[in-house]
C-alpha cells in the first residue's frame, strides 16, 4: 500500500510545468489543488499511531507543524485557513459569540452559520472564482453561505451522517467531470479525530484506532486519484485545525464560585472564556479573576500581540485563557462533563499543534519545513493556482521555501 500511495506523487517527477509569467498573472488552468482537513489531528498522532499513507505522502513532499490561530477552535481556524486572516480580522472569533448588535453565532445554529454578515474577508474560493477558476467545497466553514454574493461552484450543507469515504468518492467524481465543469480547487472536511479525542482523550486506544482508520481513507482516496488522467497535475494538501489536550482533574475551575453570573450580559465559557460584563464591572471582575490559579486574564485591549486577538469589536471585554488541560466553565449545573479533553488553549502550546502535509508537482520532495502559521494556507493556494490574493495576514516567504522554482 505504501508503495502505491508513494507512486501517486513520484509520477509527478516526470511532468514539467512552465513557470508563471513574470509580468502578467494568469491562473494555472492545468493545475489542481485538493485540501483535506482532518479536524483535531494533533501533530503527535503521526508518531504514536500507524499512518503509512500519511507518512508516504510526507516522504514525497513537505511535512510541517501547522500552528493554529488563536483561539485554537474549529470554526475560527477553518475560516482563518480559508481567508488568510486571523480570527480577529475574519469575523469568526469563537465557536460561539455575540455581536455588539446582539446577534448570536453558534456552530450548531444553522441560521447563524448561513448568515453572511458574520464572515469577513475573502475566502479562497471567492478569490479563485473571481479569477475564472471553478471551486468546490465539502463542508468547509463559510462555504454554506454567499459571502459578498459568492459561493463555490459546488458546495454541500453539513451532514455528519455522510460517510467519510463517500466524501472522498464525491471529490473523485468532481474531478471526473468534463473539463469545462471540473473544479480546480477542492476543499473537503472530516470531523475526526476531533470527536473521538474529546470523549476518549488523545492518548486513548480509541483515538489511535480512529487516526489509523483516517489514514486508510486517505490511502483509498489516493489510489482512486492516481487512476485519473489528471493525477500528475494535482497538488494534495492535508491539514488540521488544532490539536487536543486531556483534562487534568486537579485543574477544574467553575467561575460561578468566584463571580456572579448575572453581572455579565453574555458569557462564552470553555477555552478560551469570553466575558461580556455589565457597565462598571469590568475592572472588578478582572481583579477577582487574577487571583484564580491556572488561568490568564486580560482586558481584551491588552491581549498579547502574538495572539492577534482583541481588536474585533465583538470579542468580550474580558478574555480568559486557561492553562492547557484546565477545564473552565461558568455554570450552576452539577452535571459532569461528558468530554475528557479539549482544545481552544494557547495556540503555541505543543498539544494544540496541527499537521501540514503536502505533495504534488509544485512541492519540493522529502523536506520538513519550519512551523507554519495556518493563515498561510490561503497564500499557498493562491500561489499554486497562480491567482492574485486578496488582503490577508500570511507570509509569502514561508510559502516559497517549500515550493519548486
Amino acid at each position: 500500500m505504501k508503495q502505491i500511495i508513494f507512486a501517486i506523487f513520484l509520477i509527478n517527477t516526470f511532468f514539467g510545468y512552465s513557470k508563471p509569467h513574470k509580468v502578467i498573472r494568469t491562473p494555472k488552468n492545468d493545475s489542481y489543488v485538493i485540501v483535506l482537513s482532518l479536524d483535531g489531528f494533533r501533530t503527535s498522532y503521526l508518531e504514536t499511531c500507524k499512518t503509512p499513507n500519511l507518512d508516504s505522502i510526507s516522504e514525497a513532499g513537505v511535512k510541517s507543524t501547522f500552528i493554529p490561530s488563536f483561539p485554537s477552535l474549529t470554526f475560527p481556524n477553518h475560516y482563518a485557513m480559508a481567508t488568510g486572516l486571523y480570527p480577529e480580522n475574519n469575523g469568526i472569533i469563537h465557536n460561539k459569540f455575540r455581536t455588539k448588535e446582539g446577534v448570536e453565532y453558534t456552530v450548531g445554529n444553522r441560521k447563524a452559520v448561513e448568515n453572511p454578515t458574520f464572515y469577513k474577508g475573502e475566502p479562497i474560493w471567492n478569490t479563485a472564482e473571481k479569477q475564472g477558476i471553478k471551486t468546490a467545497s465539502f463542508y468547509w466553514v463559510g462555504s454554506e453561505t454567499k459571502i459578498n454574493g459568492r459561493q463555490p461552484s459546488i458546495w454541500k450543507k453539513f451532514d455528519s451522517s455522510v460517510p467519510f469515504q463517500s466524501r472522498g468518492d464525491s471529490v473523485i467524481s468532481w474531478l471526473k467531470k468534463p473539463e469545462n465543469e471540473r473544479p480546480h480547487l477542492i476543499m473537503w472536511y472530516i470531523e475526526e479525530p476531533d470527536h473521538c479525542g474529546h470523549i476518549n482523550t488523545p492518548e486513548s486506544n480509541e483515538t489511535k484506532k480512529t487516526v489509523e482508520m483516517l489514514d486508510k481513507i486517505v490511502g483509498d482516496f489516493c489510489n482512486k486519484l492516481n487512476q485519473l488522467p489528471i493525477a500528475s497535475k494535482v497538488d494534495f494538501v492535508i491539514v488540521s485545525d488544532h490539536g487536543m489536550a486531556t483534562y487534568d482533574p486537579k485543574k477544574h475551575i467553575n467561575l460561578s464560585a468566584y463571580l456572579p453570573r448575572d453581572s455579565f450580559e453574555y458569557v462564552v465559557d470553555g477555552a478560551p472564556t469570553l466575558l461580556y460584563p455589565k457597565k462598571t464591572f469590568t475592572n472588578k471582575a478582572i481583579e477577582i479573576l487574577k487571583n484564580i490559579p491556572n488561568i490568564k486574564v486580560w482586558n481584551k485591549d491588552d491581549v498579547p500581540q502574538k495572539y492577534h486577538y482583541g481588536k474585533n469589536k465583538d470579542i468580550g471585554q474580558i478574555v480568559i485563557l486557561p492553562d492547557v488541560g484546565t477545564q473552565l466553565e461558568f455554570s450552576d449545573s452539577k452535571k459532569a462533563s461528558k468530554t475528557l479533553a479539549a482544545h481552544g488553549y494557547d495556540n503555541f502550546s505543543p498539544e494544540m499543534q496541527a499537521i501540514f502535509i503536502a505533495a504534488g508537482p509544485s512541492f519540493k520532495k522529502n523536506i520538513t519545513a519550519a512551523p507554519i502559521p495556518n493563515v498561510n494556507l490561503y497564500l499557498l493556494i493562491c500561489k499554486l493556482l497562480n491567482i492574485k490574493p486578496s488582503k490577508n495576514d500570511g507570509d509569502g516567504k514561508q510559502i516559497k521555501k517549500m515550493l519548486k522554482n
